[in-house]
């Protein structure tokens, strides 16, 4: 495309006078105007190459720092607790029926949530020690606003 010197009316390559005003057109160089188009696209790929590297990288990092972390919902790390069991009892101490709800010698609860469990519960395991709280009772952890949790009911 020529722009005309006179009326800066754009005009085809081929044109050799302005179709607006009639002025005579500079003749188009079409080898420069090659390289300059050239030029340009290859800028662009480098361009668009160099960021999809650049969002691949950020992805696999995410996904990356997300499989090694050993933080819970929270943000805290967790740290697995094993319960302390008594050997000198008689009595399974992994019973967990819903009816015996005072078999258990302590409850856990995390300061963070509104639920408390058996020290062998799965979610009991993920509470970290900065935010745990035993409960020597059942009654005492419902006194302290505290919900039995649904999933090892105790």
């Amino acid at each position: 495309m020529v722009k005309c010197p006179e009326c800066d009316h754009i005009n085809p390559d081929t044109a050799t006078g302005c179709g607006k005003c009639g002025a005579d057109l500079p003749k188009v160089d079409k080898e420069a105007s090659n390289v300059k188009s050239s030029t340009k696209k290859s800028s662009n790929t480098t361009i668009i190459a160099v960021i999809a590297i650049v969002v691949i990288i950020a992805i696999v990092g995410v996904f990356a720092s997300g499989m090694f972390s050993s933080h819970d919902s929270s943000g805290s790390s967790s740290q697995s607790v094993a319960p302390t069991v008594d050997n000198n009892t008689t009595s399974s101490v992994n019973t967990q029926n819903s009816n015996s709800h005072n078999s258990a010698s302590e409850y856990w609860a995390s300061a963070k949530t509104d639920k408390f469990h058996l020290p062998t519960c799965e979610w009991a395991e993920k509470i970290s020690e900065n935010n745990k709280i035993v409960y020597q009772s059942r009654n005492d952890a419902i006194s302290d606003g505290k919900q039995p949790c649904s999933v090892c009911n105790p």
